[in-house]
C-alpha cells in the first residue's frame, strides 16, 4: 500500500492512496477527535499509476473539502484512514504539545512493549505501532511520509530492509533481553496459540511460528523437564525458526534467513548507531534513556521489568546446554551489550 496527503491547505486536503489490490478503488474514513465523519471513495485518477502497471483505473487520488465535510478548515483534531485496513494516512497536530523528533523504536520481542508504545500515541503526530504487521511496502512508506516531523514507528522489522530509510532521518531506540528470556517468552506465547491469542500474531508470523505451535501442541507443563524433552526431540526446521532471533532480525533481509557472515560486527555496527539502548533486566536505565532521549519525565513511561514466570523459565532453559548452541550468535551478542553497559554504568 501507498499513500500520502500531498496538502492540506485547511478546508481542502489532496492524497493519494495505493490499495495492494490492483483493481480495487480504495476508500478514506474521515473522522475527527475519533468520531467518523465521513467514508468516501477515491475521487481523482492518477494516470501514471495506470501507465506503471500499478492500479487497473489509477483511481486512488482524492480531495477532501468543505463541500464534503463542513467545517473542515477547524477541525484540528481531523484523522484520514484506510476505509478497509483503517491504517493511519494522515493526522493533523491537534495544536497539542507533540514530540517534533522522527523515532523508530525497533522492537525486540516476539511479544511486543505495547504499554509502552500507548505513552506514545497522542504524543506524535504520526503513530504507527506493530508496523511488522504490514506488507513491507506499507512499512516502506510510513519511513517516507511527508507533511510532519512527529512521527513514531516501531515494530519487529527486519532492519536491513529499512535502513536507509532510517539512517540520518530517524531516532532509534531498542529495548535488548536476554536470549534466554526472549526464548521463555517466546515458548509460554506461543505454546497458547490455540486460544484467544492467536489473532496478536500477525498473518506472516502465524505462518513462520506455525511449526513451533504445532510442536508445542504436544508439551502440556512449560518447565525444565518437559523443556529438556522437548528440545531433545526438536526438528532442525523448528530450531532455525527459533535460532538467534536478534541477530537475524539485525542483519538477514528475509524472515526465514540464516545470519550472513560476520553477522555479530554487523549488528554490532548496528546498534552503535542508535539514540539509545536500554536492557530489559534494568527497568529504571531503559526508561532513563527512552525519557531523555525523547525529552519527557520518566515517570510517564510503564514499567519495562520482566515477567516473574518468564524469568522463571528462562532461568530453566540455561540448564539445557542445547539451546546453547541455535542461540549462540545472540548471546554473544548480549554479552558484548551487557558489557557495554556496565563499562558505561555510574
Amino acid at each position: 500500500m501507498l499513500f500520502n496527503v500531498e496538502t492540506d491547505g485547511g478546508t481542502s486536503i489532496t492524497g493519494y492512496l495505493v490499495p495492494d489490490t490492483f483493481a480495487v478503488n480504495p476508500s478514506i474514513r474521515v473522522r475527527d477527535q475519533g468520531s467518523e465523519l465521513l467514508t468516501f471513495e477515491a475521487n481523482e485518477t492518477r494516470h501514471a499509476l495506470v501507465e506503471a502497471g500499478r492500479h487497473a483505473t489509477g483511481q486512488c487520488g482524492f480531495r477532501i473539502d468543505e463541500t464534503m465535510v463542513p467545517g473542515l478548515g477547524g477541525l484540528s483534531g481531523l484523522s484520514l484512514h484506510d476505509a478497509d485496513s483503517d491504517l493511519l494516512i494522515y493526522r493533523r497536530s491537534n495544536g497539542g504539545a507533540l514530540i517534533p523528533q522522527k523515532v523508530f523504536r525497533l522492537e525486540t520481542h516476539l511479544v511486543p512493549l505495547w504499554r509502552l508504545d500507548a505513552v506514545f500515541e497522542d504524543k506524535f503526530q504520526f503513530f504507527y505501532p506493530r508496523a511488522d504487521h504490514y506488507g513491507r511496502e506499507t512499512a516502506t512508506q510510513l519511513f517516507l511520509l511527508t507533511g510532519g516531523e512527529s512521527c513514531l514507528i516501531s515494530g519487529r522489522l527486519l532492519y536491513k530492509n529499512y535502513e536507509m530509510y532510517v539512517v540520518d532521518k530517524f531516532k532509534c531506540f531498542a529495548i535488548l533481553r536476554d536470549p534466554y528470556d526472549e526464548l521463555a517468552e517466546r515458548m509460554l506465547f506461543l505454546s497458547q496459540m490455540g486460544s484467544n491469542l492467536h489473532h496478536l500474531l500477525g498473518e506472516r508470523d502465524r505462518m513462520i511460528f506455525e511449526p513451533v505451535i504445532a510442536a508445542l501442541n504436544d508439551t502440556t507443563h512449560l518447565e525444565e523437564t518437559s523443556m529438556r524433552r522437548f528440545f531433545k526431540r526438536l526438528s532442525s526446521e523448528v530450531v532455525a525458526i527459533l535460532s538467534n532471533p536478534l541477530v537475524r532480525q539485525l542483519t538477514a533481509q528475509t524472515p526465514d534467513a540464516m545470519p550472513p557472515p560476520g553477522c555479530l560486527a554487523s549488528a554490532l555496527d548496528i546498534l552503535s548507531t542508535f539514540e539509545g539502548l536500554g536492557l530489559r533486566s534494568d527497568d529504571a536505565h531503559s526508561r532513563g534513556i527512552i525519557a531523555e532521549g525523547l525529552g519527557l519525565d520518566e515517570a510517564v513511561l510503564p514499567s519495562l521489568a520482566e515477567f516473574p514466570r518468564v524469568s522463571e523459565l528462562g532461568r530453566q532453559l540455561k540448564e539445557i546446554r542445547t539451546i546453547e548452541g541455535f542461540l549462540e550468535k545472540d548471546l554473544d551478542l548480549f554479552h558484548h551489550m551487557t558489557q557495554a553497559f556496565q563499562k558505561v554504568a555510574p
